[in-house]
């Protein structure tokens, strides 16, 4: 009796599954794929050329990276068991709204136009492609200190950076 037991909800399960992907399949425009935000994969910079462009830590400071996907590269830079901030590089090919912010930012490091988010974030937009971002966690970290971050990273092969198709 188990083992017609077992079998039925095998099959019942296979069943359910062919029937539900018919049932998504005019949804598949929506579904991942080839594209990232309806861009091809190969027009957008995957996060692993990011990782080598975060800034080194500070002694006694270490950076975990956390989140890695096309286009986007995230990192926690930790003092001990405490996390200071959270640092990423983006992509905003995949998001052309995030550069909106910028247009009217009257601050600049190295050149690029940069912005305070609140009290605890601050961003940089390099090459009018690249944002990079540091939220400060916990007690954060000031205004200053953000920006002296975003400051070590490799702004300049940020720059550079192009897809690798």
């Amino acid at each position: 009796m188990a083992r017609t037991l077992r079998w039925g909800v095998g099959l019942l399960l296979v069943v359910s599954l062919t029937i539900g992907a018919f049932l998504l399949l005019p949804f598949r425009t929506w579904l991942p794929g080839g594209t990232v935000a309806d861009v091809p994969t190969s027009q957008v910079v995957n996060g692993t050329a990011f990782n080598r462009l975060f800034p080194e830590p500070d002694a006694g400071d270490q950076l975990v990276f956390t989140q890695e996907k096309r286009g986007f590269s995230e990192a926690r830079l930790k003092h001990g068991d405490q996390v200071k901030a959270l640092l990423a590089i983006s992509d905003v090919t995949t998001a052309p709204e995030a550069r909106r912010k910028f247009e009217i930012s009257d601050s600049r490091l190295q050149g690029w136009p940069l912005v305070e988010q609140g009290q605890q974030a601050t961003a940089l937009l390099v090459a009018d492609r690249f944002q990079v971002k540091v939220i400060g966690q916990g007690e954060g970290l000031n205004a200053e200190q953000r920006q002296a971050l975003i400051g070590r990273f490799n702004i300049r092969g940020l720059a550079a950076l192009e897809p690798v198709t």
